[in-house]
């Protein structure tokens, strides 16, 4: 084992190019023992004057708010070089792998409930002279939330939030961040945001976890933009087909309302109807129900935990995630005048790649600055189908928690298209996807052409999902790489195809499976 000032690290939970997540331990007198995820920015970067503001304001955010449904800062510095931010360690599950479980109507609303309890904490810190700070997260998302074994609630995840006065640059215009499928229609439109829009995004999860499928969904960003200020929004209990215990449905689409001065006004209030639909409703706490249904998973993960305590295991662990997470840059990020370096192209499970040579990022940082002047950034990629959007491979994820995503789009568009072509990075295949988990993309936007007509035999939609808790892969049909997980949904001619997943850093072969597909058939291949 090794140390990392007074915590002795016993276990590296996750890393990239930008940074790592470790899993430490600090001892103090008698028995004393304090468990701790610790979360780091590699020296490197820590210079880098955006991404160093960037880290600053999370942890001041951090350091302001005190509530149960936020992560704990235990200690915050640097070390030898290395910015690290000490916080609670949290096992338990995503709010996407909760879906998952299709929890009743009560304990979705009760899990939403204390998150926005949280959020509103966080909406309400104030400075030294009592003055909000105007906190918005920003992030708000599945990836995001996290639900305890214990059965409590944890928003993570601060590292692009707005703050007044934050020392990190504030969205530039033309850029959203964000993940957008929880986005708000004014995020999309990358008009200003008050609390109010986290109220939105989280109606959105709300009625995911209802319903148990996307609320927001489409082949692309800009689809999936038209899709946030345009689609019908439906009750969660018209989706489902039955009856939600009584106000569920007018809580959530009071918060899903598109006109701000119309939507619920704060979380807090959001909470409010929650609580009072699951005070006439009845039915058991979150803590029982967590008890009873994270009971194998929790004995895995307590198992794991005290064999790399004892020193013994080096193994992943079975589930559980940190609550830390070292938040991805887009590619303006890092071009600027106080910028030396570029982003790497990194993926979660990548070893944290050595740094590169001055003159080498020098000339990146330049290549990076024309073609972002130009409005299209070019890259080595293979050949592909669909030649007018290109994906950025400039992205920096670390762990596995929601790492938010940034779209750098023309003016001229909200959002841009994202079924794109992968590129080629150091020899190795990377898919970036923004519409889920943790991508930067900045992808052309769709060029209006002429429709093809469809093949003779028809065609059927194929969506492909990873294994929860795994990291993304690439997809292939038919041997041609098509796209990447963690959303992939595509329309391919009606007929028997071959599905290929591979891992993007080494290109090993995960899972394959040939499937048949009829006219207006969809079908879904799942990673076992």
């Amino acid at each position: 084992m090794w140390r990392f000032g007074a915590y002795e690290v016993l276990y590296e939970l996750k890393h990239g190019g930008m940074g790592a997540v470790l899993l430490a331990r600090r001892r103090g007198l008698g028995k004393f023992e304090q468990l701790v995820a610790i979360k780091t920015i590699r020296p490197e970067f820590g210079h880098v004057e955006s991404v160093r503001a960037m880290f600053l304001d999370e942890a001041a955010i951090l350091a302001r708010v005190s509530h149960p449904a936020i992560a704990t800062v235990h200690d915050f510095g640097e070390e030898g070089g290395t910015l690290y931010m000490a916080m609670e360690y949290v096992a338990g599950i995503p709010f996407r792998d909760l879906g998952d479980l299709h929890p009743p109507p009560t304990i979705a609303a009760r899990a939403i409930a204390d998150a926005a309890r949280g959020l509103h904490a966080a909406h309400e810190i104030r400075d030294t002279t009592n003055n909000l700070l105007g906190v918005v997260h920003r992030d708000i998302s599945p990836d995001n939330l996290l639900l305890g074994f214990d059965g409590h609630v944890k928003v993570i995840d601060f590292g692009i939030a707005l703050i007044k006065n934050r020392l990190a640059p504030v969205t530039e215009f033309g850029t959203l961040k964000g993940k957008p499928p929880y986005m708000s229609p004014e995020q999309v439109k990358n008009e200003s945001l008050d609390r109010k829009s986290d109220v939105f995004s989280l109606a959105v999860v709300m009625h995911e976890l209802l319903t148990g499928r996307p609320l927001f969904d489409g082949e692309s960003i800009y689809a999936i933009a038209r899709a946030v200020e345009h689609q019908e929004l439906v009750p969660p209990s018209r989706v489902v087909g039955h009856e939600l215990p009584r106000g569920l449905d007018a809580a959530v689409m009071a918060a899903l309302e598109r006109d701000p001065s119309q939507r619920t006004p704060t979380a807090a209030a959001l909470a409010e109807a929650l609580e009072q639909v699951i005070a006439a409703a009845g039915d058991e706490t979150l803590e029982a129900w967590a008890d009873r249904e994270l009971a194998e998973p929790r004995v895995a993960h307590r198992l794991w935990l005290a064999s790399v305590v004892a020193g013994h295991d080096r193994t992943p662990p079975p589930i559980g995630r940190p609550t830390g997470s070292v938040t991805a840059l887009g590619p303006n990020a890092l071009v600027g005048r106080d910028a030396t370096l570029p982003a790497p192209a990194a993926d979660d499970d990548e070893p944290l790649a050595q740094p590169r040579s001055r003159p080498f990022a020098l000339i990146v940082a330049l290549v990076l600055l024309l073609a972002l002047g130009a409005g299209v950034l070019y890259v080595l990629r293979p050949p592909a189908p669909n030649p007018t959007a290109v994906r950025d491979p400039t992205v920096v994820a670390a762990v596995d928690a929601a790492i938010p995503v940034e779209v750098v789009a023309p003016v001229d568009a909200p959002v841009l298209a994202i079924d794109a072509p992968p590129v080629v990075v150091d020899a190795r295949v990377v898919v970036r996807d923004a519409a889920t988990k943790r991508r930067d993309a900045a992808i052309a936007p769709p060029v209006d052409a002429a429709p093809q007509p469809p093949p003779a035999g028809g065609t059927g939609k194929l969506t492909v999902k990873h294994r929860a808790g795994s990291t993304y892969l690439n997809v292939f049909v038919d041997g041609k790489l098509v796209g990447g997980t963690p959303i992939f949904s595509k329309q391919l001619p009606a007929g028997t195809h071959t599905v290929e997943l591979q891992a993007p850093d080494t290109n090993e072969l995960v899972y394959r499976q040939t499937i048949h597909v009829d006219d207006n058939q969809s079908v879904v291949v799942q990673q076992p």
